[in-house]
């Protein structure tokens, strides 16, 4: 078997459902083909998503044998089936932007940058999450995200009880900053939701708009996609505002001034903001701030699809601020030989007692 049949399996073992379309951004139909007609991988019913046979479960079980897996059993509410679709396209972005998502407790994202789903920890005892809305949590850099997949429907959740639980179980790690992560099929959906405001308890159960505005930590937008991955990437990295404001200027760089916090240079006498990371209350902050000291607009740089998505049209069109994209040559001298998506490698996979695995069947089956 090779290394890509391993992780399609763990990725199935990890998420539990996979919606084919989510599966085909990093596997061939062939192969995704061939391990269900070798029996590994079947499609759910109900769902039409991708899910892990018992067969599949047990080679993964011999494979890893001595580490935890997370157990195979599903909910097969329609709901529950429903957030796993979701949080499945969340886990895949992440995993082609190379952060570890193939984690089991949080002591695991001590080796950043790493993703650990929650859910994956019921069934093992007293789960400390309870039943929070959190998908996953991620270290990225020295930065702790608590991450919230949004989509339409969602409804509300309790605030309050949310931020404990991400503050209480991190503490461990002693990151140097926190912060939220809002996830979604794409930044326009993922916006709608997050501008939404409704009527909601004063101190309890209130909708993610309204989370949204009252938020006092950084709060990050995030689409499931390839721009995603690649933002992922950017995030990934120590001190990344900074070091990717210094590329794209250059020479033309002046650090920004201590009056002014909330941009990362100045460019031309005008504030500078690095806004590949989709901190868009920062972006609006830093507007307000440059309106008051009159010297606006502001100048945005950020990724062309964040830019196509979002940023031309709340910012450019409305003269709010000018707005740039970050060039392939400056993104291949951040990131260096890890410059491009995360891709498996076709070649065999190989235990960590040195053997290979052999699977008569898929051969068979590859070559029928």
């Amino acid at each position: 078997m090779s290394v890509r049949d391993i992780e399609l399996l763990r990725l199935l073992r990890w998420c539990r459902f996979i919606a084919p379309a989510s599966l085909g951004t990093v596997f061939s139909k062939a192969e995704i083909v061939n391990l269900s007609g070798a029996g590994f991988i079947k499609k759910h019913p109900g769902s039409g998503a991708y899910v892990l046979t018992a067969k599949a479960g047990r080679l993964l079980d011999s494979v890893f044998e001595g580490e935890v897996l997370p157990q195979l059993q599903r909910g097969y509410r329609e709901s529950d089936i429903h957030r796993r679709l979701h949080i499945a396209r969340l886990v895949l972005t992440a995993y082609r932007a190379w952060v570890h998502v193939f984690t089991t407790c949080i002591d695991d994202l001590a080796s950043p940058p790493a993703l650990f789903l929650p859910s994956n920890r019921r069934g093992y005892g007293t789960n400390p999450w309870a039943n929070g809305r959190i998908a996953a949590v991620a270290v990225l850099g020295d930065t702790a995200y608590a991450v919230h997949h949004i989509r339409p429907g969602i409804g509300k959740l309790l605030f309050s009880d949310e931020l404990a639980a991400f503050t209480r179980n991190i503490s461990p790690l002693k990151p140097a900053a926190h912060a939220f992560l809002f996830c979604g099929d794409s930044y326009v959906e993922l916006l709608s939701e997050l501008e939404h405001l409704e009527d909601s308890d004063a101190d309890r159960l209130i909708c993610y708009g309204e989370a949204f505005r009252r938020l006092r930590l950084p709060a990050h937008l995030l689409a499931c996609n390839d721009t995603g991955a690649l933002q992922l990437q950017l995030m990934s990295r120590p001190n990344y505002r900074e070091k990717l404001t210094r590329i794209a200027l250059k020479a033309k760089y002046t650090p920004p001034p201590k009056d002014f916090p909330l941009c990362d240079a100045f460019f031309e006498g005008t504030p500078f903001i690095m806004a590949a990371d989709m901190d868009l209350r920062r972006i609006d902050a830093a507007i307000e701030a440059a309106r008051d000291k009159n010297c606006g607009p502001i100048v945005l740089v950020a990724l062309e699809g964040q830019a196509d998505a979002i940023l031309y049209a709340r910012y450019r069109d409305t003269g709010k601020a000018r707005v740039f994209t970050l060039t392939d040559s400056a993104l291949k001298e951040f990131l260096g030989p890890g410059a491009a998506l995360y891709e498996p490698s076709n070649g065999p996979f190989i235990t960590a007692k040195g053997e290979l695995i052999d699977a008569p069947l898929i051969q068979t089956h590859r070559k029928a």
